[in-house]
């Protein structure tokens, strides 16, 4: 299968996108991963790629997007006939009521964690989306996690290819091999986990006990029993006492805020959501910035945006994109900001994260649009209807815009009503996309200097939100412990 799937791809040429799309999109959407492992299409993509046939920033951009699709379906079909499937048919297999409740439960406390491993494991891939669905982990949890992990996995493997492109024989058995590893590395960490929670039980360590003992009087046993009981008191036991012990009370509380971050609910998912909405926005500003340096690039949307804004240039629409321009301003958004600030430190004294997050995030976005300004150079479109100096790309004014709905954001926090906050984030979006619509309109901006533009400030803002939402968790933590101890152990 595999090596006929390498023929096919080296003779579609350009047309192998096609090819590692719905090889990426097939292995979850239809179970196709126990047949073919998607690794291996992704990683004859990078082959392609460092042989020159495709493009390497496309090809992760196509992988992400296409095994996000695969496990978007997957989801929904267990979502659809998995859950009706289990309840109606799981006596047979012995899939009671009691144990779809436990599924349940399991992905409420787990399904980041699951989602973002079991990517890396071959046997687990192909129905962790399906079996995600069929638990009834909402979709809004589930996809963030899909996201982050997709990109990771995905870039991974077609880099891999990339550039270890004249071995592809040997780079599969070597990512096969590593697979397996993974998978064998997770079922020994899953099983150890168990041991020590189910060992914690002094019944139970006590039917350990009188089960080895029942072994040890076996004749054919006794000398594993005996061997074993050695290792523990001779090997085992100093070990975990001198040096894994001290080892996980230092690392204890780190790694623990790391694993309940891959937890679906509270921080996890505010936090995974970010650093999804930010790898994405990231990698669009990156593919476009090397699109644009490379050949003076313009897409034919930005042809066809062009010519779509001088077909309907009025003179009213033209006062009102001037008039809409300006929102997006840097001296005009910064006052705003500024004025936002102030409000929400004394409104709410607790909101300073929040108001720092802004002020950095305003600050950063314009010092990258400046620094891009200069290293891209790329000219602007002719017959502009406004003046205009400096690079067209990024559009400032797009980048500038993102601020706006960063700000009603952290308003809406502190809002009373649903209402309200739906309105103002939903307001400010749409502000943000008719400034720089009204770039093109004006004809100072190609399409994909203000697309550009959007993803940088999104980029750059989600960013310092996360910095921001750590920081504040660390910092209640901190202040719990004392408030408690000043309190006499009193909850505050």
């Amino acid at each position: 299968m595999e090596q006929l799937i390498e023929d096919f791809a080296h003779s579609l040429g350009s047309w192998a996108y096609l090819l590692v799309a719905f090889m990426a999109t097939a292995e979850t959407a239809a179970f196709l991963g126990f047949i073919a492992p998607g690794e291996f299409t992704i990683i004859l993509g990078g082959v392609l790629a460092g042989e020159g046939t495709l493009s390497i920033e496309l090809l992760i951009g196509i992988v992400w997007a296409s095994i996000v699709l695969g496990d978007s379906i997957g989801f929904l079909l267990g979502r659809r006939l998995g859950r009706g499937f289990a309840e109606r048919h799981g006596h047979r297999i012995r899939l009671s009521e009691d144990r779809l409740r436990r599924v349940d439960q399991y992905f409420q406390r787990h399904g980041g964690k699951t989602i973002f491993l079991g990517r890396w494991i071959g046997f687990v891939r192909p129905l962790m989306p399906f079996t995600a669905g069929t638990s009834g982990m909402p979709y809004r949890r589930f996809l963030p996690y899909d996201v982050l992990s997709a990109g990771l996995f995905g870039s991974c493997f077609s880099l891999l290819g990339f550039i270890f492109w004249h071995s592809l024989d040997e780079l599969t058995a070597i990512a096969g091999r590593g697979a397996l590893a993974v998978g064998t590395l997770v079922a020994i960490v899953i099983g150890a986990v168990f041991a020590v929670k189910r060992l914690r039980d002094p019944q139970q360590r006590r039917r350990l006990a009188a089960a080895l003992e029942r072994l040890g009087r076996r004749p054919l046993v006794r000398p594993l029993a005996f061997g074993l009981v050695r290792l523990w008191r001779i090997v085992l036991r100093p070990v975990w006492r001198w040096l894994v012990a001290p080892i996980g009370r230092r690392l204890g509380t780190p790694l623990r805020f790391l694993v309940r971050r891959l937890t679906p609910g509270g921080l996890g998912i505010e936090l995974t959501s970010l650093l999804a909405v930010a790898a994405v926005s990231g990698y669009v500003f990156g593919l476009y910035t090397d699109l644009v340096t490379s050949d003076r690039f313009v897409s034919p949307g930005d042809d066809a945006a062009l010519d779509l804004a001088r077909d309907i240039d009025v003179g009213t629409l033209t006062n009102a994109a001037k008039a809409v321009t300006l929102l997006g301003t840097w001296p005009l958004m910064a006052a705003v900001v500024l004025i936002a600030v102030v409000v929400l430190v004394r409104l709410r004294p607790r909101r300073l994260m929040g108001a720092g997050v802004l002020v950095i995030g305003f600050g950063l976005s314009q010092a990258a649009v400046s620094i891009t300004k200069a290293l891209v150079e790329r000219p602007r479109p002719p017959d502009g209807l406004v003046g205009a100096h400096g690079s067209s790309f990024p559009s400032g004014h797009a980048t500038t815009a993102v601020a706006c709905v960063a700000l009603a954001v952290i308003v809406s926090r502190v809002l009373p009503t649903a209402t309200w906050r739906v309105a103002l984030v939903v307001g400010s979006v749409v502000t943000a996309a008719l400034v720089g619509l009204t770039r093109v309109y004006l004809r100072v901006h190609y399409l994909s200097d203000v697309t550009s533009g959007w993803a940088l400030g999104v980029a750059i803002f989600s960013l310092c939100g996360s910095v921001g939402l750590v920081a504040s968790y660390l910092r209640d933590n901190e202040r719990t412990p004392k408030q408690l101890a000043g309190s006499g152990g009193e909850t505050v």
